[in-house]
């Protein structure tokens, strides 16, 4: 298995980067290393230093012409009313789907049944 690491965008549920540990990924959330409203470029920026890939709710993450360059993200498409049990079940759902190597240099966008994957 490639070594895969995320970094879990503070629009997400808390709960999903326990979801991902007990997946056996290794998850950093930024709210627990003081970037809780750090912008999206600070964000991108961590997550190409730490090699992380970002899993995030918010699409400005796949805009390729803003960030040229990429550590890869997942972002969920998901209708605003998910509640955190809705999102981490699409979540899991993914993940155990998805072959490992397909998320290394990937934008990733998961929705209902299905994701999309565009390669970096």
């Amino acid at each position: 298995m490639p070594d895969i690491r995320f970094l879990l965008d503070a629009n997400m549920p808390r709960s999903s980067a326990e979801l991902m540990r007990s997946l056996g990924f290794d998850v950093e959330d930024v709210r627990d290393i003081g970037m809780m409203a750090a912008s999206d470029l600070a964000i991108i920026q961590h997550a190409l230093k730490t090699k992380r890939i970002v899993v995030t709710r918010d699409t400005d993450f796949g805009e390729l012409l803003r960030y040229p360059l990429h550590p890869g993200a997942v972002i969920q498409r998901l209708p605003f009313k998910y509640k955190s049990n809705e999102i981490n079940l699409i979540l899991k759902d993914f993940l155990i789907s998805i072959a490992p190597d397909e998320l290394i240099n990937a934008i990733i966008i998961v929705e209902l049944g299905r994701y999309r994957k565009r390669s970096l």
